[in-house]
């Protein structure tokens, strides 16, 4: 995670003429980093505390926030501009349709909105999963599960750089008045929670959808059939939301399932290899 800030912290530095904020963010990157390095050091001098162990695992997940609204702040130096009109212009040239236009009008209801908006939401007890499964003596499985967690993240954060968007809510306003989903209660708090803490600029690729994926496809042999279920479920529900609740644009969607995919295959791959045994002396 310290190479994720020194990059960011490099093109904050190189863009700094188009960042209003560009001290407030090298002050941000070089914090998390010490915050870091602060409980790495905890460890290596008390290695025997369960405490400390425990807030030098979970270190990383903490400081996620900051990475994630860090990186949509800085999101249009390399183009100057979101590119959701681009980007809503070719969906509908090679689809011949608009998918979120679509997808509400073919699935569209209150009720459905407001299962797959729960869906949406649930992804946010993502975050205490690697406190569970420490907690439950699993320490192995969770910290492969944040190392993956990361993985997905981190390169995520940098499309946010690649491709700046907005999504479709923001950038197609007279045709979410028009054709968005309307809900409930679940959906009016997802709107306030969306409104408050989702900053413009952190679409693609869709961190929800990679997050959820890595998940499942971390844990679903770990986990019993039943649980497994849940989880598949939610995740399936979760990737349907994210178009239809307009939070996305179904490229970003994809993407967000292809980072998964290839994380999950990187990381079980060096999983399986064998550990080298130690030179004598």
């Amino acid at each position: 995670m310290l190479g994720y800030f020194a990059v960011m912290a490099l093109i904050v530095a190189v863009f700094r003429d188009r960042l209003p904020d560009e001290a407030e963010l090298l002050a941000g990157y070089a914090l998390a980093a010490l915050f870091l390095l602060v409980l790495a050091e905890a460890e290596r001098r008390f290695p025997k505390a369960r405490a400390v162990r425990f807030a030098r695992f979970s270190g990383p997940f903490l400081v996620l926030p900051f990475a994630y609204g860090a990186a949509a702040r800085a999101s249009r130096v390399l183009h100057g501009r979101y590119l959701d009109g681009d980007l809503h212009a070719w969906e509908t040239a090679l689809l011949g349709f608009a998918p979120n236009t679509a997808l509400t009008a073919a699935i569209g209801s209150p009720l459905v909105t407001e299962v797959l908006t729960f869906c949406y939401f649930t992804f946010y007890g993502c975050f205490l999963i690697p406190a569970i499964l420490y907690v439950r003596g699993l320490v192995p499985l969770a910290e492969r599960y944040v190392f993956a967690a990361l993985a997905v993240f981190l390169p995520s954060y940098l499309g946010f750089i690649a491709i700046p968007l907005t999504g479709p809510v923001l950038a197609l306003p007279e045709l979410f008045a028009a054709h968005g989903p309307s809900g409930y209660a679940v959906t009016a708090v997802q709107s306030e929670i969306m409104a408050a803490f989702d900053p413009p600029g952190a679409c693609f690729p869709s961190t929800h959808v990679a997050g959820a994926w890595i998940t499942v496809l971390c844990l679903r042999r770990r986990v019993s059939r039943n649980v497994r279920r849940v989880l598949w479920t939610l995740t399936a529900g979760l990737t349907v939301a994210v178009v239809y609740d307009w939070y996305h644009y179904l490229t970003d969607a994809v993407a967000g399932l292809a980072v998964a995919l290839v994380v999950h295959a990187v990381t079980k791959r060096i999983a399986a290899r064998p550990a080298r045994p130690r030179t004598p002396g």
